[in-house]
């Protein structure tokens, strides 16, 4: 599955896709600051309540209007990845 992240001023839509298929659809409020932890946790909480696993999480997509939020949810990606998900790999 692949997490797709859209970072837009007011709040931050996330999908997860199976190829083609929309698993889930959520947002939160792009909110400043937030730390990378925040954002990680935030991610995992709706990831699990959506009863998706975490660790069939295999890239993560992220654009972003919001330059300042970036840093935070690329460490998040990574938090998640190292704490609870597959390797996603960056490029």
């Amino acid at each position: 599955m692949v997490i797709t992240i859209d970072v837009g001023n007011t709040n931050i839509t996330v999908g997860v896709f199976r190829g083609d298929e929309v698993m889930a659809t959520f947002r939160i409020t792009t909110k400043m600051p937030r730390t990378s932890d925040e954002y990680g946790m935030l991610l995992s909480n709706l990831l699990e309540q959506n009863k998706i696993r975490h660790d069939d999480i295999e890239d993560a997509i992220i654009a972003s209007v919001v330059p300042n939020v970036m840093h935070s949810l690329e460490g998040a990606t990574l938090w998640c990845e190292s704490e609870q998900y597959g390797s996603l790999k960056r490029n």
